[in-house]
């Protein structure tokens, strides 16, 4: 158990300071990662990837897709419920079905374990996905498919995986079988989400202790994820619908004290996870590619350029014919253009998902035998996830191509800006009646500070003028200036600490001030 642990703490520590590497040089950190861990599992010396794929599954990807949920919103994916479902569950089930007829064709693979190997990479990965979906700049429509699509397809392949090794299991199974597994895993998970989650968002209310808040979000998904497990339903919806109901219910509410504690909480674990995974990944290819005989690996070669090619294809047809008949319903001046349709078809990405997923299978079945082709599966995987990844570093210049832009929210965020002045204004005059009839009024110069600034704000944004190259040149400085002077005051504190002794219970929350400061003149658009 120690040396599972000392295995775990290195792995996590070599994981982290290359991400840290990567992103200092601004690049993606999935591709690094992998290559990094199969170097380091390739080498004599070092630490063994964790053995448990359950313990992988529920301790990696669960808190890692709850993470994810937390930082979408119900509100927009139900915009766009119609394309999200149709890929998230009709494009998981046919990917599944093509990849499974093709694999037992090609290499001879049985019927069940090429289904199942067409269930593991059915799912896009929510991780690789939203992260080169937002750095290509994409419109805010098609970037909420995209990450609605990942989040909710990962409960479909698991499903569909698990129906498939069932099958490999007895032999056979009917289609009155197959339907009854995929409606309950969902309806459970669902359930189970919904239920979990509104009762999180009533303790979270009902309690104002911002550390025993945040400690109960932590350990949300880890109860969540077995509990759907056991009532036959599917853990990895179940920890999606809990934290979109949660992220939804936090974002209602306009007091909600623990919502930017928490935020940040999560941006430092999914940043760990996503880092564990991926460097986990490239930790089994080594291990995987010793274990493959010459035949074994005449099949994976031939496997890995064939189901590229079908991935691609039933991706683009699917979502083609999809668009093709959601522009026939809302006539010729549908919503989606042709562009946005060639970069939905286009980004795909697989990743820990489908990795940790294939990992998960059984290495023999309840009654001893071993299962079939399981390296070949892990190997084929494990080479599209590197490919896919890949090509997804494709998705910003093929954006650029076809002239799509993020949408240009300047004008709509200053209308939004003069309409909270506006409130705020209302509320100071109704601040201004209640105290003057209490008998203690504002005092004027409070009064006209907090008026003026509301008005500025409002007047500023009647003006509908773009911000010239200029302006961003002085605001830049500006920004810059007063960071170096939040800097100055810093080192100040810190010195008059070291020379004078001031207690660290002093000194710290002024520090945390600062630092609130400091962030708040962080330029927008800056990675986190």
């Amino acid at each position: 158990m120690h040396d599972y642990l000392l295995d775990l703490a290195i792995v996590a520590t070599v994981a982290v300071s290359v991400a840290i590497v990567v992103r200092r040089m601004g690049w993606n950190m999935a591709i690094p990662l992998i290559a990094t861990g199969a170097f380091l599992s390739a080498i004599p010396v070092g630490p063994d990837a964790p053995s448990d794929p359950e313990f992988i599954l529920m301790v990696i990807l669960a808190p890692l897709v709850f993470g994810e949920a937390l930082g979408s919103s119900y509100l927009d994916l139900r915009k766009v419920s119609r394309p999200v479902l149709a890929l998230s569950v009709g494009l998981v089930v046919a990917t599944t079905f093509v990849i499974g007829v093709m694999s037992s064709a090609i290499v001879a693979i049985p019927l069940a374990m090429a289904f199942a190997l067409g269930a593991v990479l059915a799912p896009t990965d929510a991780v690789a996905v939203s992260a080169v979906a937002r750095r290509a700049g994409l419109p805010r429509r098609l970037v909420s498919i995209l990450e609605g699509e990942s989040l909710v397809n990962d409960g479909t392949g698991l499903t569909a995986l698990r129906v498939a090794l069932a099958a490999a299991a007895a032999g056979s199974v009917t289609l009155l079988q197959v339907s009854g597994v995929f409606a309950i895993a969902v309806l459970s998970g669902v359930l189970v989400g919904a239920v979990g989650g509104w009762t999180i968002t009533r303790v979270l209310r009902w309690s104002n202790d911002v550390i025993a808040s945040n400690a109960l979000m932590l350990v949300a998904p880890f109860l969540l994820y077995p509990l759907a497990e056991l009532l036959q339903g599917s853990g990895i919806l179940a920890v999606v619908v809990a934290g979109l109901v949660i992220a939804h219910v936090q974002h209602s509410d306009p007091g909600y004290s623990e919502r930017l504690q928490g935020a940040v909480v999560w941006r430092h674990i999914t940043f760990l996870l996503q880092a564990l995974a991926f460097f986990m990944i490239g930790m089994e290819l080594p291990d995987v590619a010793m274990r493959l005989h010459p035949g074994q690996w005449r099949a994976v070669l031939i496997l890995i350029p064939s189901l590229l090619l079908a991935l691609i294809v039933t991706r683009a047809v699917f979502v083609f014919a999809m668009t093709s008949l959601g522009r026939a319903r809302a006539g010729n001046h549908g919503r989606f253009p042709l562009a946005g349709t060639v970069i939905l078809s286009w980004a795909a990405a697989r990743g820990p998902v489908s990795g940790l997923a294939a990992f998960s299978i059984p290495i023999t079945f309840d009654d001893g035998t071993l299962v079939p082709y399981r390296d070949v599966i892990l190997a084929t995987t494990f080479g599209l996830i590197v490919i896919t990844l890949l090509l997804s570093l494709t998705l910003a210049p093929l954006s650029r191509w076809l002239h799509l832009h993020s949408d240009d929210d300047g004008k709509m965020l200053r209308r939004i800006d003069a309409e909270l002045a506006r409130a705020a204004l209302d509320r100071l005059s109704a601040i201004e009646s209640e105290a003057e009839a209490d008998g203690n009024p504002l005092p004027p110069e409070v009064s006209e500070r907090l008026r003026e600034d509301a008005e500025r704000r409002i007047l500023e944004s009647t003006k509908r003028r773009d911000v010239t190259a200029t302006e961003e040149l002085v605001t830049s400085r500006m920004l810059a200036a007063a960071r170096e002077m939040v800097r100055a005051e810093q080192e100040q504190l810190i010195r008059m600490r070291d020379e004078e002794g001031l207690p660290d219970s002093l000194v710290r929350p002024v520090m945390s001030g600062l630092d609130v400061r400091d962030q708040s003149l962080q330029p927008r658009g800056r990675s986190d």
